[in-house]
């Protein structure tokens, strides 16, 4: 059967068939060597693609230009500084006036609740640039370099460590469950998710033979692990005050060697960015700054040597976006 996602929102991973999703990611990789040919791929031309992003980005916000400019696409953007949604008009005026506009919306901001008013409001497709709910678009990409390390999906092993119920881990457990990978979230049980979505995690797993865990025992969960995954502690909002509290619990789960070592030798190392590795970026040293006296850092979430080891796969995620984000654009908004 053909995959047709024409004018199709992207909320969330938990809205897609495995099909579909294997379908993006195949295309995604289509586009990838297309580009490396350097092959025109302008099948979006004369189509425009506004980004309302109220929430800063930097990889994100990029992946789509960058996408967008390659399939042809006139980009806008406007972001927290530019406008904010419902100050000088109503948010409704607002959409309605970009729905005529623009051929697709992007949102990026701390509420799923508006990417659902958007989709009442609008004939285009809208895409979640993530909320503080779920990161759809990251999921392609990832899903993407998982596969081209591994040639497969089905029945590897992937664990998330640190906070079990954050964005990343969040969509990953959905993804995963689609996917017939086997998820584990390692942390903390009061960092856990809610049931009601541990149970729909669960739900999606059993339907594609995987299975979806959350404990806190770092070492049967890193055991025969192919995959492990991480992302920063701490949110961009609470950088003027750190949780210090928060930082002391998750820091037994943050990836060094050790944790490595006892993976599989074939096993990745994967991180959605930014990433406090190291201390040469000013976010690192403010944080710092913060920071107790006698915590010894060498690396917060992950240690500076496996962030740069050849088991790394950050900048390939990294890369991995832009083809991720073209295939979501082209699938959704392609003529025929």
């Amino acid at each position: 059967m053909e995959i047709d996602l024409r004018n199709r929102n992207l909320l969330a991973m938990q809205d897609f068939t495995e099909e579909e999703i294997l379908y993006l990611i195949d295309l995604a990789s289509d586009f990838k060597r297309l580009k490396k040919e350097k092959k025109p791929h302008k099948f979006l031309e004369g189509q425009n693609l506004i980004l309302l992003f109220e929430e800063a980005s930097t990889r994100t916000r990029t992946s789509f230009e960058v996408a967008a400019f390659d399939l042809g696409m006139g980009v806008s953007l406007i972001d927290s500084e530019t406008s904010k949604l419902g100050a000088k008009e109503s948010i409704e005026d607002s959409i309605n006036v970009f729905d005529r506009y623009y051929d697709g919306i992007v949102y990026r901001g701390n509420k799923q609740d508006m990417l659902e008013k958007l989709v009442n409001m609008t004939e285009v497709p809208i895409y979640n640039a993530m909320t503080e709910k779920t990161h759809p678009s990251q999921m392609i990409s990832d899903m993407l370099t998982i596969k081209e390390k591994f040639g497969y999906l089905r029945g590897l092993n992937l664990v998330y460590l640190g906070y079990p119920g954050d964005i990343m881990p969040n969509s990953l457990a959905i993804t995963c469950a689609k996917l017939g990978i086997n998820f584990t979230a390692c942390g903390p049980k009061e960092y856990f998710p809610k049931k009601d979505f541990i149970d729909l995690s669960k739900d999606f797993a059993k339907d594609n033979k995987s299975s979806v865990t959350y404990t806190e025992d770092l070492d049967s969960a890193i055991k025969g692990a192919d995959i492990i995954y991480t992302d920063m502690w701490i949110a961009l909002t609470e950088i003027d005050k750190v949780p210090i509290d928060r930082i002391y619990k998750l820091y037994p789960y943050r990836v060094d060697d050790k944790v490595m070592e006892k993976t599989k030798d074939n096993s990745i190392f994967m991180h959605c960015l930014p990433a406090f590795h190291d201390k040469k970026s000013k976010l690192a040293q403010k944080v710092l700054d913060q920071l107790p006296n006698d915590m010894d850092f060498d690396g917060m979430e992950v240690t500076d040597k496996v962030f740069r080891s050849a088991k790394s796969m950050v900048f390939d995620q990294t890369e991995n976006r832009i083809p991720a984000v073209k295939a979501i654009l082209y699938a959704t908004l392609r003529a025929d």
